[in-house]
């Protein structure tokens, strides 16, 4: 059966779905790794941490530069949603999975997204491809 659901999405063009259990892991990655900083509902820390949640910010970044972020880390001055932020996120030591799954969640749960990385897509960001 998964076989037949696997080819079902790539005959639909549609491969780099991510399926429920995929946003699921990313839930956990988020609560584990992000909820300090940008609380549970991806509100932010007002004067602090940037939210997540309705993000244009998160929404206008390139597939590229929210991997990067999450990947380096990034310092300074950032704008979102009109409101300037000037603090740290160091970089997370996560798998390619982790990093597609937590994006993916954070693209779902808190920007009415879709899955937008796959592991493979982010293993080739970083590479530089």
């Amino acid at each position: 059966m998964k076989t037949l659901t696997l080819f079902m999405l790539i005959a639909l063009g549609t491969a780099t779905a991510t399926p429920a259990a995929d946003i699921q892991a990313g839930k956990a990655v988020y609560d584990q790794i992000c909820v300090t900083c940008h609380m549970a509902k991806g509100e932010g820390l007002p004067g602090a941490f940037p939210p997540l949640a309705q993000s244009d910010y998160f929404k206008k970044a390139t597939d590229k530069q929210l991997v990067h972020i999450v990947s380096q880390g990034i310092t300074g001055e950032v704008v979102v949603n009109g409101t300037t932020f000037n603090s740290v996120m160091p970089p997370q030591t996560l798998t390619d999975q982790e990093t597609a799954d937590v994006l993916n969640y954070v693209s779902v749960q808190f920007n009415a997204g879709k899955p937008r990385l796959t592991a493979a897509r982010v293993q080739a960001l970083r590479a530089g491809k």
